[in-house]
């Protein structure tokens, strides 16, 4: 086995959750397997475990023997057959002392095709971050050389997503001409045309449902992220969701002493307190039967007809990232991305 691949999927009983959590992100196989110094196995810790320890609010600086899986699956010698059969991307094999000597990784490209179309809204008009919006769309701004946008689509090909439509309002003919029908980027784009500004959501009811595949990503087009979206469908499948939506844990910490009462009398002082909040990250998951639920043509925002499908008793779930999210929202976002 070669070192550079042992190192890359294994971590040690002692080290902490943000490790994994580091780590995990910059692998394409989405699990990491827990060893002691003798290298033999006790645990393997998936995205799926590193979401629910974010749901839960979990202290990421916690061993990471805290959210493992204490009873990870293994082969004592290769077999294509079982990683297959149960749909694994990677299992480590054993010898007889339960020491890791190899990996069997699925011949399965992560990389197939997806059918799922890629709804982009870009219609915005970036008035935060003016005088730099003024003659340029935000989509079209550059980080590092390249329009957010270009970004986007480049990150959801490399994932195998290739249909994309792109809701244009602001300047959408600069978008348009930079884009065309996606043949450079070797990805389908078509577009939306909005005739007046519908909000964070109105678009979506300009979707002709005979042209998308469900469940289909719907994503603001100013921001950046490397979010694993073949896993988030499977979640929002799995789920069997009508709308999933992706949510960032922030740690806020208050600059003051914040003083708990109770009836009016103090009862402790506790010294800028941090607190952990799951913020909307701009990302959702839909079924193309909500569609059916946007007015044409009309203003919406996004909390607003998400609560109103809460009302409806819809099957809405939140899907934690844990992976880099920045939203270019003002200026100062957009710098620091540079």
């Amino acid at each position: 086995m070669h070192n550079l691949k042992k190192k890359s999927l294994t971590i040690y009983r002692d080290q902490k959750i943000f490790e994994v959590i580091n780590k995990i992100s910059l692998s394409k196989i989405k699990i990491l397997f827990v060893i002691d110094k003798s290298q033999k196995l006790l645990g393997s810790v998936t995205s799926g475990d590193i979401r629910r320890a974010l749901r839960k609010k979990i202290d990421q600086n916690l061993n990471v023997e805290k959210i493992m899986c204490r009873n990870p699956k293994f082969l004592l010698k290769k077999n294509k057959n079982m990683i297959n059969k149960h749909e694994l991307i990677c299992l480590p094999i054993l010898n007889k002392n339960k020491r890791i000597i190899d990996f069997q990784i699925s011949e399965q490209v992560l990389r197939n095709k997806k059918e799922n179309t890629i709804f982009l809204m870009a219609g915005g008009k970036g008035a935060r971050l003016l005088p730099l919006t003024k003659n340029t769309p935000k989509p079209l701004l550059k980080i590092k050389k390249i329009p957010i946008i270009e970004k986007i689509i480049i990150n959801f090909r490399e994932q195998g997503f290739y249909n994309f439509i792109i809701s244009v309002n602001y300047l959408g003919f600069k978008i348009k001409n930079y884009l065309g029908n996606g043949t450079k980027l070797k990805v389908n784009i078509t577009y939306i045309d909005e005739k007046k500004f519908l909000g964070t959501a109105g678009s979506l009811s300009l979707i002709d449902v005979k042209k998308i595949v469900s469940p289909f990503i719907v994503a603001n087009s100013d921001l950046i992220t490397e979010i694993d979206y073949k896993n988030l469908i499977d979640y929002h499948n799995d789920k069997k969701s009508d709308l999933t939506i992706c949510a960032k844990n922030k740690i806020f910490k208050m600059p003051y002493g914040e003083i708990l009462l109770k009836n009016s009398k103090v009862k402790k002082i506790v010294e800028k307190p941090i607190s952990n909040h799951l913020v909307n990250a701009g990302i959702y998951v839909f079924n193309k039967s909500l569609i059916k639920n946007f007015t044409k043509n009309k203003k919406v925002m996004m909390n607003d007809f998400i609560t109103d499908q809460l009302k409806k008793n819809k099957n809405i779930f939140s899907y934690p990232v844990y992976e880099s999210w920045v939203d270019i929202g003002n200026k100062s976002d957009f710098y620091n991305s540079r």
